[in-house]
């Protein structure tokens, strides 16, 4: 799936992120601050404190780093009886679950994109393999295969405070704000996400 079909699928099933895409950028803090003030309006950008993580942490627990693929954490019992223990989402596909106990990240502990993409407080609205689809047409443009990129985590416990946008992620699904900046591509991407039921 490309990128722009992918972020207009992710939408349609019912993902809560939010992307802003800035091409010929250059990466300095200063720029992006504007572009973080831009996607969530009010925010005490001086407040915000960045740290830099490498890429399996941003994905985080939820992807499975050596075949690409989202995992559906915890454990699960088909309704033919069939335990199964963090399964690739692309094995949930016609599955139907009869008992389960997800899990969750903790709050404002950093990384977990996979998670943020995949378990909004409201399932998606696609077939497991759809979702993956987009997950991999998505995590391929802002992490493209083999380029070097910047990911900068501005996620913290206090997000909240010092932004309106994550006021409801703070109740308990979680609030999440990343960059990235793909040097060689000059693309700046910011992804934010906060939600609850």
């Amino acid at each position: 799936m490309d990128a722009p079909t992918a972020f207009r699928r992710y939408a349609a099933m019912g993902g809560v992120l939010d992307f802003s895409v800035r091409e010929d950028a250059q990466g300095s803090r200063a720029e992006i601050l504007a572009a973080l003030a831009q996607l969530l309006g009010e925010v005490d950008v001086a407040a915000l404190r960045p740290r830099p993580i490498e890429r399996d942490s941003f994905l985080g627990d939820w992807h499975d780093a050596a075949q690409g693929l989202l995992l559906k954490r915890g454990e699960y019992v088909t309704a033919d009886g069939v335990t199964l223990v963090n399964p690739p989402f692309t094995l949930l596909e016609g599955v139907r679950i009869r008992t389960g106990m997800g899990q969750v990240p903790e709050m404002g502990a950093g990384g977990q994109f996979a998670y943020a993409f995949a378990e909004p407080p409201y399932p998606l609205t696609a077939p497991p393999g759809e979702v993956q689809a987009a997950f991999a047409g998505i995590r391929d443009f802002i992490l493209p295969p083999g380029q070097a990129a910047e990911i900068l985590d501005w996620s913290s416990p206090e997000l909240a405070r010092v932004a309106p946008y994550f006021e409801q992620g703070a109740e308990w699904w979680g609030m999440f704000l990343f960059s990235i900046h793909v040097p060689a591509l000059k693309r700046l991407t910011i992804i934010a996400g906060s939600a609850t039921d």
